[in-house]
């Protein structure tokens, strides 16, 4: 008896905090952020991605920061290009800005860089040079926009409540 009572006792304790169970592999907890640190806005053009789907580009309009890297994922089976054009609609590479790029035609995934001295507010317009204006969105646009704010504030010591007098003190 005592060798089931043992056992008993030691499955009790592992249920309570919180073993035995199974796991999927993955953790739905949040991470707690670090004292003294705050979390910046939600960028929703923070990844620095373009999909193309179903002949069409998503976002129609990224913003990125000067020396950032786009990466373009082709979800479609046969090839595109993300290729940088001067006039939107012209459907020829060149420089908007003094801002050029051209992935090449590629399945899967391809990255380029937008250069870091690229003029904040810069629109490159771009297009497909596979497909040119057959796609069901031609034309997307890069905008160069400044590097969002992350702030750190400075830790402040807490207070100590300061020391009660004592009757006994002595001048």
């Amino acid at each position: 008896m005592r060798f089931t009572t043992r056992w008993g006792a030691l499955l009790a304790t592992l249920v309570a905090c919180g073993g035995g169970g199974s796991s999927s592999g993955s953790s739905s907890a949040t991470p707690m952020p670090t004292p003294g640190t705050t979390t910046p806005s939600a960028n929703p053009t923070a990844q620095n991605e373009i999909t193309i789907k179903g002949m069409a580009f998503s976002p129609l309009k990224l913003e990125v920061a000067p020396g950032a890297t786009v990466t373009v994922r082709n979800l479609d089976s046969m090839p595109h290009s993300v290729t940088s054009e001067s006039t939107a609609g012209a459907f020829r590479p060149g420089a908007a800005s003094g801002v050029s790029f051209d992935t090449g035609s590629f399945t899967g995934e391809r990255t380029f860089t937008i250069p870091a001295n690229a003029p904040v507010g810069a629109t490159i317009p771009y297009y497909c040079s596979v497909h040119l204006g057959t796609m069901a969105t031609p034309n997307g646009e890069i905008v160069v926009t400044a590097t969002p704010a992350t702030t750190t504030p400075t830790p402040t010591a807490p207070s100590m409540p300061s020391a009660p007098s004592s009757p006994y003190a002595t001048e």
